[in-house]
C-alpha cells in the first residue's frame, strides 16, 4: 500500500512538472493593444477591431494570434477578411505581419464572449522588435450592454495551438447611449458676396456712319459662396445715348426681346457686349448669359430694358471671382447729329442666389 502511494505521488509530481514547465515557459507579450472601433454600450456599427502586438519568447515559433473576449461581448461566428492596411498613425509604426493571414471568429452566444484566431503568420520571418498589427472588420463583434472595464486576453500560439506568450488588455465600454463615444460637431458658414467695377467710366471711340465702334470696357468682378451662385443686372438711365449739344436724335438701344440685336454700320443702335474675362480659380457650375446678351460676333449687342433692370449674366454655383468685361457697341446713321457729349448712365448690380 505504501509503495502504491509513493508511486502515485511520483506520477503526480511528473505530471505537475510537465504542466508547470508549459506554464512557466509562457511569457508576456512585449506590447499589446486592442482598439475597438466603438466604445459605446451595445455598439456594433463601425466596430472594427485593431490588434497590435510585439512578440517576445521565440517569435519565430509563432503562427497564430488568439484574442479571447469575455462575457458581455457578442461575437458573430465566421471567417472575416483580415486587413493589414489603413493602420492609424501611432508613436510606433504598425507593421503588417508576414504571411497570408486568415481569421476564424467563434462566438459563444449572445453576450457570452468568444474568440478570434488569426492564423497564417510566417513564423520564420517574425521578430521581437516590430509592432505588428491587423484589423478585423466591422460585423464580428457587438459591445456589452453594460458599462464597465472588460479584459481581453491576447495570446501568441504555435502551429499546435500551444500558447507561447500571453497578455491581458483592458478596454472600457462607456454607458449612457450607444453614441456615448461620439461627439457631433456642428458648424455654420456665413454667406459672403463681393462685387466691384474696375472703373466708373467707359468711352467709345469716335464713330461715324461707316464704322461700328466698341468701347474698351469695364470689368465687373463678382464672388459668392452661395451654391446657387448669383445673377447680375443692368439698367440704362436713358435707354439711349443722348446729347445736350445735339438733342434732336439720340442713339437708341435695340429691341429688348431675349435675342441679341445686330448692329450695322450706317444704322443707329446702342447696346451692351458682356464677355467672360479671367476665369475663376475656385468655382462650380457655369456662367450663362441671358438670350438678349449672348453676344457671339463683332456685329451684335444686347439691348437695354428701358429704365428697368434686366438680368444679363448668372452663375449656378459658387465662385471666388468671376470677371465679366462690360463693353458698349454702337453704330450711327446719317440722322445722328455731330456732338462730343453723347452719354448714358448704366447701373450694374448683382445678388447672390441663396
Amino acid at each position: 500500500m505504501v509503495k502504491n502511494k509513493r508511486y502515485l505521488l511520483v506520477v503526480a509530481a511528473m505530471v505537475l512538472s510537465v504542466f508547470s514547465h508549459d506554464i512557466a515557459s509562457a511569457g508576456q507579450l512585449s506590447q499589446t493593444g486592442i482598439r475597438l472601433g466603438r466604445l459605446g454600450i451595445s455598439a456594433t456599427a463601425n466596430n472594427d477591431i485593431l490588434v497590435t502586438f510585439t512578440l517576445n519568447t521565440t517569435p519565430t515559433s509563432v503562427a497564430k494570434i488568439k484574442a479571447t473576449f469575455p462575457t458581455g461581448f457578442t461575437l458573430t461566428t465566421g471567417t472575416p477578411t483580415v486587413s493589414t492596411t489603413g493602420f492609424p498613425l501611432t508613436p510606433a509604426s504598425i507593421t503588417a505581419p508576414p504571411g497570408a493571414l486568415t481569421a476564424a471568429v467563434t462566438g459563444a452566444g449572445a453576450n457570452a464572449g468568444g474568440t478570434i484566431i488569426v492564423s497564417g503568420l510566417t513564423s520564420a520571418s517574425l521578430n521581437s522588435t516590430s509592432l505588428y498589427g491587423f484589423i478585423i472588420p466591422t460585423g464580428s463583434i457587438q459591445n456589452p450592454a453594460s458599462a464597465a472595464q472588460y479584459s481581453i486576453t491576447l495570446e501568441s500560439q504555435n502551429t499546435s495551438n500551444v500558447t507561447i506568450d500571453t497578455d491581458t488588455e483592458p478596454v472600457y465600454i462607456t454607458g449612457g447611449t450607444a453614441n456615448a463615444d461620439q461627439v457631433t460637431v456642428n458648424a455654420s458658414v456665413a454667406p459672403n458676396f463681393s462685387f466691384s467695377l474696375s472703373a466708373n467710366s467707359d468711352t467709345i471711340p469716335k464713330v461715324d456712319t461707316s464704322t461700328i465702334q466698341t468701347s474698351p470696357g469695364v470689368t465687373m468682378t463678382v464672388g459668392t459662396n452661395s451654391p446657387l451662385g448669383y445673377t447680375a443686372y443692368v439698367k440704362s438711365a436713358n435707354g439711349s445715348l443722348t446729347s445736350t449739344i445735339s438733342p434732336g436724335t439720340p442713339i437708341p438701344t435695340g429691341t429688348f426681346d431675349n435675342a441679341v440685336d445686330t448692329i450695322a454700320a450706317g444704322t443707329s443702335k446702342y447696346g451692351l457686349v458682356p464677355a467672360t474675362g479671367t476665369a475663376c480659380t475656385s468655382c462650380t457650375g457655369t456662367i450663362t448669359y441671358n438670350g438678349e446678351y449672348a453676344v457671339a460676333s463683332g456685329t451684335q449687342a444686347g439691348s437695354f430694358n428701358g429704365t428697368n433692370f434686366a438680368a444679363f449674366v448668372s452663375r449656378n454655383g459658387y465662385t471666388n471671382a468671376d470677371a465679366i468685361t462690360l463693353k458698349e457697341r454702337i453704330a450711327v446713321g446719317a440722322s445722328i447729329g455731330a456732338a462730343s457729349d453723347y452719354a448714358d448712365t448704366l447701373t450694374y448690380i448683382a445678388a447672390g442666389n441663396y
